[in-house]
């Protein structure tokens, strides 16, 4: 074993175009066509090995499902840095998430982590296709990226794209080049939840991927819809981060996350 390399790559793209179906494909080798939201990240861990001009390299992905809806541009932003290389992916049964890879999703990640190695992926591609491959191309051809097309359900090139981002992580290029986003004002109920979950993860003090993870977890538990959060909802999320607080932090500055979280609230 010549050596080992631990990179993290990010999944990212509209909702529903089958990122974290894809994951549990590469990873666990199953398909649920039933759709789920991702609730701000969620973080996979996957070793394979790579062939490099006849070196063996052990490569560890530590594999980042980022959630597709927009407004949440600071948990986004949050979970992009260090990124050493991204999958990008679209629908490829829907043009606007073709759209979507051009105009917000490969702008947004290049502004945190610079110009890492990419792939681009057209999913679902055993359904009836809403655009042709080509137009993928031209955006793969922009970005001096490769890409193809993939399906979770058949498993259809997943775990080429999974070795094809690895090789190119392995050859050195993966180097993320961290930069910051300037604060945006926040309106809608999913950009409320955007600065809550962005200001949990800054004062909890621990890793971005664990913290994501503890959110996750008190959303479930209070029946917050990711998609459509109701204000009754957001406020039973902000006591029990609150209550997560206590293991960790003084009395003083649970106090202080509270009403700064609350506060957001009020702008909705």
């Amino acid at each position: 074993m010549a050596g080992k390399l631990v990179k993290k790559v990010c999944l990212l793209g509209d909702s529903s175009v089958g990122k974290t179906s894809l994951i549990r494909k590469y990873v666990y080798n199953t398909f649920d066509d039933s759709y789920i939201a991702t609730i701000g990240t969620k973080t996979v861990k996957k070793e394979l090995r790579v062939d490099y001009f006849g070196k063996d390299i052990e490569l560890i992905l530590m594999i980042w499902d980022i959630l597709g809806q927009k407004e949440y541009r600071r948990v986004q932003s949050m979970s992009f840095q260090g990124t050493s290389g991204g999958l990008v992916v679209c629908d490829i049964t829907r043009k606007e998430s073709l759209d979507s890879l051009r105009d917000y999703w490969v702008p947004e990640l290049q502004k945190i982590a610079g110009s890492i190695p990419l792939v681009l992926m057209a999913n679902k591609c055993d359904l009836k296709p809403a655009f042709d491959a080509s137009e993928l191309g031209r955006l793969a051809a922009e970005h001096g990226c490769p890409y193809l097309l993939t399906s979770a359900k058949t498993g259809q090139n997943v775990e080429n794209a999974f070795l094809t981002i690895g090789k190119a992580l392995v050859g050195g290029k993966g180097d993320a080049q961290v930069s910051l986003k300037a604060e945006e004002p926040k309106l809608s109920s999913a950009e409320v939840m955007d600065n809550i979950f962005s200001h949990f993860v800054e004062h909890y003090g621990q890793e971005t991927d664990f913290s994501m993870a503890v959110i996750r977890k008190q959303c479930v538990d209070v029946g917050l819809d990711i998609r459509a959060p109701s204000r009754g909802a957001i406020l039973k999320l902000i006591d029990r981060l609150a209550e997560v607080e206590k293991e960790v932090l003084s009395p003083g500055q649970i106090s202080r996350n509270r009403i700064e979280r609350k506060g957001f609230l009020l702008r909705m």
